[in-house]
């Protein structure tokens, strides 16, 4: 897993929690990603995300709210059958509703702890 965000701290705590590399939300991976999230609210980085892609490449956006997207070259930012999806998120009233009804029903958590390492699992954050 590769991660690019903009934050210092975050790329540390990337590392920490087993990246394969964490580097600037504009730099380059150092290899073609097979897939990737864009978490960060920012339409900027919705083209510089898409050229980070592989041929084949998926880019999901999980944003409530995404800036304004600058326009995207064909050659450069899709070419080579990459797709961009967007996904349905969970407003903030959405979890406190959830959480309620948990609380409510005696919904409990169980957890387990899976590494962020494979060759399919490469994303930018």
């Amino acid at each position: 897993m590769h991660v690019m965000t903009r934050g210092e701290d975050a790329r540390r705590l990337a590392l920490e929690l087993g990246a394969a590399s964490a580097q600037d939300a504009y730099a380059r991976p150092p290899e073609p990603l097979d897939s990737a999230i864009l978490f960060a609210p920012a339409g900027e980085l919705v083209p510089v995300a898409l050229r980070a892609l592989d041929r084949g490449g998926v880019l999901a956006i999980a944003s409530i709210h995404l800036t304004d997207t600058p326009p995207l070259h064909y050659e450069s930012d899709l070419f080579y059958e990459k797709q961009l999806r967007s996904v349905t998120s969970n407003t903030r009233e959405d979890g406190r509703e959830f959480l309620a009804l948990a609380a409510r029903y005696g919904v409990r958590a169980t957890t387990h702890r899976y590494p962020c390492r494979g060759p399919r699992m490469r994303w930018v954050i």
